[in-house]
């Protein structure tokens, strides 16, 4: 056999690790406005795990999906909040959109008139606490359970504990599987394709 000159200095493949469903301190990273399909406009809130045993995580994978993929990969730590475009779930968007603004306000002192337009760039570096829980996907042969951004509660809910994690997510028509603790993969989401981020 060849000698392998280089082997000490290789990093061998480990297994991906998992975020768990639960409740982290997240710290935002960057907010803008991006459109979607059918006329839908979002903000996107680019974040990151702040603290604790899974800081930097969507960073880490990130950058280790990047020398894997380099064309193909998008950083997956992105909190959507739909504006109104006129339809039934308008009314539903603007109160998890006034929710979010309110607490992300409460929880770092922010004195932003919301009514008014304002810049994405003030709620950089803003730290909040966010609720993740665990959602089915299906996606090229691989099937399991990824922890996806669910909600957000102020920084002292988050340290008082007042919060609840949500019930698993399953696919439409899917048996009530087992989670399965085998490897990672994020479920794609195709009104991704035009974030920068």
């Amino acid at each position: 056999m060849r000698a392998f000159s280089n082997y000490n200095n290789v990093a061998s493949y480990t297994d991906s690790i998992k975020l768990p469903a639960g409740a982290y301190k997240v710290r935002v990273i960057r907010a803008e406005e991006q459109s979607g399909k059918n006329n839908s406009c979002a903000l996107c809130i680019l974040f990151d795990i702040a603290e604790g045993e899974f800081a930097n995580y969507y960073h880490q994978k990130f950058a280790s999906e990047k020398k894997a993929y380099p064309n193909d990969v998008k950083y997956k730590g992105v909190y959507r909040l739909w504006y109104p475009v006129g339809n039934e779930y308008d009314e539903t968007n603007e109160r998890k959109m006034k929710t979010a603004l309110e607490r992300i306000s409460e929880s770092n002192n922010l004195t932003i008139d919301f009514t008014k337009e304002w810049d994405g760039a003030a709620l950089k570096d803003c730290c909040i606490g966010m609720i993740f829980r665990d959602q089915e996907y299906d996606y090229r042969g691989s099937h399991g359970f990824s922890a996806q951004p669910y909600g957000l509660i102020t920084l002292n809910d988050l340290k008082e504990g007042n919060f609840t994690i949500p019930e698993p997510k399953y696919l439409n028509n899917s048996s009530q599987v087992q989670q399965t603790n085998t490897g990672y993969t994020d479920i794609t989401d195709n009104d991704d394709d035009d974030l920068p981020f």
